[in-house]
This record gives structure tokens, sequence and C-alpha cells, in this order.
């Protein structure tokens, strides 16, 4: 099952993901020591059960907003170092 003490519950219906093909189904739980947990479970084309959960997810897309955050240059330009220095270090291996 997994690490948690007690089955999972699924607390809410199955979301289309933004992309037009990944499925995301919350669940969450409570373990024997008390904690609750929740998290997300990820389904893509050939998994088990995507067929049963797509039309249901087609249903309940997520809602992709548009961010009226403001985009920082120095910010931009350090995320984009970083993904410079991962694709060289990636290209060595």
């Amino acid at each position: 099952m997994s690490e948690h003490s007690e089955p999972y519950e699924v607390t809410d219906y199955p979301m289309l993901d933004a992309n037009g093909v990944t499925i995301w189904l919350k669940y969450g739980g409570r373990t024997v020591e008390g904690y609750f947990y929740d998290g997300w479970y990820k389904f893509v084309p050939g998994d088990p059960r995507y067929d049963e959960l797509l039309p249901q997810a087609r249903q309940n897309p997520q809602d992709v907003e548009e961010s009226t955050a403001p985009v920082y240059p120095e910010t931009l330009a350090i995320l984009d170092e970083m993904q410079r220095k991962t694709r060289e270090r990636n290209a060595g291996q």
C-alpha cells in the first residue's frame, strides 16, 4: 500500500491537468499514531485505472489562472543560469 499504517482514502474527484493528459487524484488518511497525511496520485496513459478515471477527470479540469505577479529580471536571470548549469551537467553524463 504505502508507508502509512492505514489505507488511504480518496478525498476529491479526479482532476485533469492543464496538459489535458495527466490525471491527479487527491488522497488522505490517518496513521495509527494519529498523524494525518495527504497527497496526490498521478495517473498517465497506460496506468491502471487511467481509462476508468478519465471521464470524471474531464468533467473536473484544473483551473489555470494567469498570474498577475510581477516577473523580476534578477530572479529570471538566476533561474536561467540554474537551467543552463543543469543542462551542462546532464550533457556530461
